[in-house]
């Protein structure tokens, strides 16, 4: 079984027309490295376990967990276990963009830095019965359709945020450094292509380059140095893996480096490999 071709996170025509869509799957995105959806993604762990990288780190999702991935971050190196089963809500681009201005949803780029939460069988139910709601609706065809999927929306955000709090209470100086990441790593996914140095991100965010690092080292564990390498080590091993109709120089320049040479030393810096024998084992 091809999961890259059959799992509906990759029917984007589909979620487009629809505006949110929920199912059940049994499996993760797998076959491009790495993966990155334009959607927001809700997914609820029903059975079993998946363990992935997301933006670069190691995640564990087990049983009546809940995952919020916000469009364009960096999922990769999915397994899952044989009795792995969860559902997504997969929500269009054109209907994040009203999520975000809603009150329901003013908190979430906490979810960047935290994207999951372990939700007790009490809190579990009543997610659940939103989603069956949730669900029901995106199967009408009620002229308010739209407005009743941002409505319900709203409600399962508001259970999110309070079963957040529930979990865990937050300290003032993690919120900040949160915050502050998720700055970072905005940018970082915006000029990755352009801009390869924690001084051009540090002026951006009116800080020094020496209170950046140190701000996203002690709430990441990575300085933002290490944060750029990794984006542009991924995205390189994308574009070889994926992209054959690109020589290895133009990956080099999609990923801004100037010469060649420069990416070539860099990918094997990194890899312990040169671009042309990663793409040649690859196939």
């Amino acid at each position: 079984m091809d999961n890259h071709k059959q799992h509906p996170i990759h029917f984007q025509d589909h979620i487009d027309r629809q505006g949110v869509v929920v199912t059940e799957v049994d499996s993760l995105p797998t076959g491009e490295r790495p993966f990155q959806s334009k959607n927001l993604v809700i997914g609820i762990c029903l059975e079993g376990t998946a363990d992935f990288m997301y933006d670069l780190l190691p995640r564990h999702f087990g049983r009546h967990d809940v995952g919020v991935t916000l469009p364009n971050h960096i999922f990769s190196y999915s397994t899952v276990s044989a009795d792995y089963r969860s559902t997504l809500i997969i929500i269009s681009p054109s209907l994040y963009r009203n999520l975000i201005h809603r009150e329901s949803f003013i908190d979430y780029q906490k979810y960047h830095n935290r994207p999951a939460l372990t939700l007790t069988e009490s809190q579990f139910t009543k997610v659940r019965d939103i989603v069956q709601v949730l669900r029901y609706t995106c199967e009408s065809s009620h002229p308010r359709r739209m407005a009743m999927l941002e409505n319900l929306l709203d409600i399962l955000f508001y259970a999110l945020t309070r079963y957040r709090g529930e979990e865990k209470v937050e300290t003032i100086a993690n919120t900040r450094g949160e915050q502050l990441f998720n700055q970072f790593y905005d940018l970082l996914l915006a000029n990755y292509q352009t801009q390869h140095t924690t001084v051009w991100y540090a002026e951006r965010l009116h800080l020094t380059p020496k209170h950046l690092s140190l701000t996203i080292r002690r709430t990441t564990g990575k300085t933002p140095n290490e944060w750029i390498t990794e984006m542009l080590t991924e995205q390189a091993k994308r574009l070889l893996d994926t992209r054959h109709d690109m020589t290895v120089q133009q990956v080099a320049y999609e990923l801004g480096f100037t010469e060649n040479a420069t990416f070539c030393y860099f990918f094997k810096r990194e890899t312990g490999m040169r671009p042309s024998e990663y793409r040649k084992r690859k196939e």
